[in-house]
């Protein structure tokens, strides 16, 4: 199965104070150097970063830039039908920004879970689920698209509507959306 791979940067950050979270250090890296770094150890195909402003912030990192077809910023949804509309892979990776680390095995496991005519494979650890960390047969294009002419933006919900799976992540999958989140420990 060929695999693309998004890299979602293009969220209004709300819980961020309306920074742009992929260009927020952690541990000496940005958060998009964080998924990209990520990205060089699987065996993928093209890898573009979801943005939807600092654009040229983001081209920096030797990646294409894809923006949200739609106007606003109407959430992950928006950028994964961008995602979608260029890629030409069998399934498109999806990978969070703000969400650390990425365990070397994740690509794997998500492949696993892609069978018998799944349409998409989340990711789930000891804590929570985590939608947004998933991998979606392309096939997907049109229900995306119908889905947001709906209004309808909810991962999870369109997840659960589609019968996607949950596969378990050893690791635990750390949220940095927030600035304080960003701190090393003391």
């Amino acid at each position: 199965m060929t695999v693309d791979a998004l890299i979602l940067c293009g969220g209004a950050a709300t819980r961020m104070q309306g920074l742009d979270k992929g260009l927020q250090r952690y541990q000496g890296q940005t958060l998009v150097e964080h998924a990209l770094q990520a990205c060089r150890a699987w065996p993928l195909g093209q890898v573009w970063i979801s943005a939807n402003r600092n654009l040229d912030a983001y081209r920096s990192y030797g990646q294409p830039v894809l923006s949200d077809l739609r106007a606003g910023f109407l959430g992950p949804l928006a950028g994964i039908e961008a995602g979608l509309a260029a890629s030409q892979a069998e399934a498109l990776l999806l990978l969070p920004c703000d969400v650390l680390p990425y365990p070397a095995n994740l690509l794997a496991l998500l492949q696993a879970g892609l069978e018998d005519g799944v349409a998409v494979v989340s990711a789930r650890d000891n804590a929570r689920s985590h939608p947004a960390i998933c991998l979606l047969r392309s096939s997907q294009r049109a229900e995306i698209a119908r889905r947001l002419d709906a209004g309808q933006r909810g991962v999870m919900r369109w997840q659960q509507a589609v019968g996607g799976r949950e596969v378990w992540v050893a690791e635990r999958l750390e949220n940095r959306n927030t600035l304080d989140s960003l701190l090393d420990p003391a």
